[in-house]
């Protein structure tokens, strides 16, 4: 992105602060409370000077934007370096949607032996199946991460790979295993109900 991009993202967030003088916007865009970060593939500036703070005190959702022009919230907790992408309005809803995705993420990481199982065999054929952007927006993922990924490998129009691909791709992108894994239920969750049906049982 060009120097101009960074400028109109800083300048943007300033002007997002409320109860602020245009003297103090000014200020406050050439200020180290601009923060440049580009975890998870997705290029931004939060400001820590625009901040919502959770009832337990615990977890901050800051104002951002993309270098793109794309307005989110980024959640953080001391527990975790890096932060949640949240693309709603409401900073409540970004603190509850980043809460949601690391339950899930920790549930998912008690079957991570599995997952690394599972990619193995598609990788060597031992097990096939597909992987969808239905399974990716099932995953604990935050979706702009998701789709800055998909971008940047040139995936970013097509709906569906083999399993074997994604696993590979896991190798750069350890993350695509929370992928990979709401594919491996959604399979087994179907595997299931063609066993059902084929032996006249309900679902």
């Amino acid at each position: 992105m060009t120097q101009t991009a960074h400028t109109t993202a800083r300048t943007f967030l300033a002007n997002q602060r409320p109860m602020t003088s245009l003297m103090d916007k000014d200020l406050a865009a050439i200020s180290p409370d601009m923060v440049f970060d580009k975890s998870d593939w997705v290029p931004l500036y939060f400001d820590r000077g625009n901040a919502v703070t959770s009832d337990c005190g615990t977890i901050t959702a800051y104002r951002a934007v993309t270098l793109k022009g794309e307005s989110l919230w980024m959640v953080f907790t001391p527990a975790k370096a890096r932060g949640y992408h949240a693309d709603c309005t409401d900073p409540f809803e970004a603190i509850e949607r980043a809460q949601h995705a690391w339950a899930h993420r920790r549930a998912v990481r008690q079957q991570w032996a599995t997952v690394e199982a599972t990619a193995s065999d598609l990788i060597w054929g031992r097990q096939r199946f597909n992987v969808t952007v239905a399974d990716l927006e099932t995953s604990p993922l935050c979706t702009m991460g998701c789709a800055g990924f998909r971008n940047a490998i040139g995936l970013g129009r097509v709906t569906k790979i083999p399993g074997w691909m994604a696993a590979l791709l896991m190798k750069v992108e350890p993350q695509l295993g929370f992928v990979i894994h709401a594919a491996m239920e959604r399979n087994r969750a179907t595997r299931t109900a063609d066993a059902a049906a084929f032996v006249g049982l309900p679902a």
